[in-house]
C-alpha cells in the first residue's frame, strides 16, 4: 500500500491539530492516527525516549502491539532509529538484524517504516507497520519524516505552555504570598502592641517615688519578659524575611546527624521531662544546610513544645519514600495535637492552632517551614488530631 493522493491534507490537517493540542496524551492520539492514515498502513505508533528506554506511549493498529510497554534503547528499530538519528524502511523484518523478531512473532507486523522526533536530538520516533510485504517508496519516509518533525515542534509547544502555565502559577502564588505576608505584619504589629503597651506602663509604674523597692523589681522582670517576647517575635519576623530572599547554597545534607543535634539540645532544656527522641538512620538530602538546620529546629522544637503536658513523649524523626528527585522526611509525636480541619492554616504566617496560654509561640515557624521547603522545589504537609499528636511530613532534593 502507498499514501493516498490525499497526503498533503493529512500533513495539514495534522499540523492544525497539533497546534491546538493541550496535553502529551493529545499529541499521541493525533500522532498515531495521522501516521497510519498517512502511511495507509495497518499500525503506527508513537514512541517516547526515556532514561535509556523506548517507552510505547500510543498506537493506531488493528491488533495490539506493544502499548505502555517500555524496551531498552538499543534493543528495538525504535531506539534504533533515535540513536543512530535517522529514518529507516525495513521491508522484510524477519531478515533484518536491526529487528528483535521475538518481540514482532506475536503481531501482524511484516514491514516497517521508522522515523526519530527532533533528528538532530531525538526525544521519540513514529512508526508505521504494515501487516502484508509492503516496501516503504522515498516519498513515505520523508512524509514519515516530515510528520515527526512536526510532532517535535508540538512536544516543544506542549513544553513552552507548560512553562507559561508554571509561570502564571508562581505569580499568583508569589501574589498570595504578598497578601499573607501583609496579613502577617498587621498581626505582628498587633502582637508588638501587647508587650510593649506592658512595657510603658510598668515603666510609669517603676518612675513614682513611692514605689518600693519589691515592686519595683517585680515590675522591672516583667519588662523584662514583655521585650524578650517582643525580640523574638521581631527575630522570628526577620529569619522569615531572610528565607524568602537569601540566595540558596545547596549542598549534601546528614539529616540523621542534624536532626539528633538539634533534638538533643532541645530535650536537654528540660531535664526534668521524659523525652525519647527516635531519629532513623541514614537520612540523607541536598539542601542548604542552614536553612535545613531551620527546619527541624521548627518542627522538632514544636515536637517538643507539645508533647509538654504529655507524660512519655515521643518524638520519632524518619523518611517516609522517595520519587521524582525528592525523599520525604517526618516528625511525628504523640502530643496536643491538632484540629483536622484547621490543617489548612498552619502555614500561613502568624497563625496559632492553640492558645498562648496553652503553648506559647509566634506563629511563624511553620510558615519558615513552609517557605525554606517550597523554595528547594518540595512540599509540606501536616496531619494530626486532638490529643493524639501530630505528623509533619516535608519533601527536599534527594541526595
Amino acid at each position: 500500500m502507498t499514501a493516498g493522493p490525499d497526503a498533503g491534507d493529512v500533513l495539514t490537517r495534522t499540523v492544525t491539530q497539533l497546534s491546538d493540542a493541550d496535553s502529551l496524551e493529545r499529541v499521541t492520539e493525533i500522532v498515531a492516527g495521522a501516521v497510519r492514515s498517512l502511511m495507509g498502513a495497518e499500525g503506527a505508533t508513537f514512541v517516547l525516549r526515556e532514561d535509556g528506554h523506548c517507552f510505547y506511549a500510543d498506537e493506531d493498529a488493528i491488533e495490539p502491539l506493544w502499548k505502555g510497554r517500555r524496551f531498552p534503547l538499543g534493543s528495538c528499530v525504535s531506539g534504533w532509529a533515535m540513536l543512530n538519528r535517522q529514518a529507516l524502511a525495513i521491508p522484510d523484518i524477519y531478515v533484518d538484524e536491526r529487528v528483535p523478531w521475538d518481540a514482532y512473532r506475536p503481531t501482524f507486523v511484516k514491514s516497517l517504516c521508522m522515523a526519530p522526533i527532533r533528528a538532530s536530538d531525538p526525544v521519540g520516533a513514529l512508526g508505521a507497520y504494515w501487516s502484508e510485504h509492503h516496501e516503504p517508496t522515498r516519498q513515505e519516509v520523508r512524509q514519515l519524516q516530515v510528520l515527526a518533525n512536526s510532532t517535535a515542534v508540538a512536544l516543544e509547544n506542549l513544553e513552552l505552555r507548560g512553562a507559561i502555565v508554571r509561570r502564571i502559577d508562581e505569580r499568583d502564588d508569589l501574589a498570595q504570598r504578598a497578601r499573607e505576608l501583609e496579613s502577617a505584619i498587621h498581626s505582628l504589629v498587633h502582637d508588638l502592641r501587647s508587650p510593649l503597651g506592658a512595657m510603658m506602663g510598668y515603666a510609669e509604674l517603676i518612675a513614682e517615688e513611692d514605689l518600693d523597692e519589691d515592686k519595683r523589681r517585680a515590675f522591672a522582670r516583667t519588662m523584662v519578659e514583655a521585650g524578650n517576647r517582643m525580640g523574638d517575635q521581631i527575630d522570628r519576623m526577620l529569619a522569615l524575611y531572610r528565607v524568602t530572599n537569601r540566595d540558596l547554597e545547596p549542598a549534601p545534607v546528614d539529616l540523621t546527624a542534624l536532626a539528633r543535634e538539634v533534638g538533643e539540645g532541645l530535650v536537654a532544656r528540660e531535664p526534668e521531662r521524659d523525652v525519647r527522641l527516635r531519629v532513623q538512620d541514614g537520612l540523607r538530602a541536598v539542601a542548604d544546610p542552614t536553612l535545613t538546620r531551620m527546619v527541624l529546629e521548627n518542627l522538632v522544637g514544636n515536637a517538643v513544645k507539645y508533647t509538654g503536658r504529655t507524660e512519655v513523649a515521643v518524638i520519632e524523626v524518619a523518611s517516609g519514600g522517595s520519587g521524582a528527585g525528592l525523599t520525604t522526611f517526618f516528625v511525628r509525636d504523640n502530643g496536643a495535637g491538632f484540629d483536622p480541619a484547621e490543617a489548612a492554616r498552619l502555614f500561613r504566617p502568624m497563625t496559632r492552632l492553640h492558645a498562648e496560654s496553652d503553648f506559647p509561640g509566634t506563629g511563624l515557624g511553620l510558615a519558615s517551614v513552609a517557605r525554606i521547603v517550597e523554595r528547594h522545589g518540595g512540599s509540606v504537609s501536616g496531619e494530626g488530631r486532638p490529643g493524639r499528636g501530630a505528623t509533619f511530613c516535608f519533601s527536599l532534593p534527594s541526595a
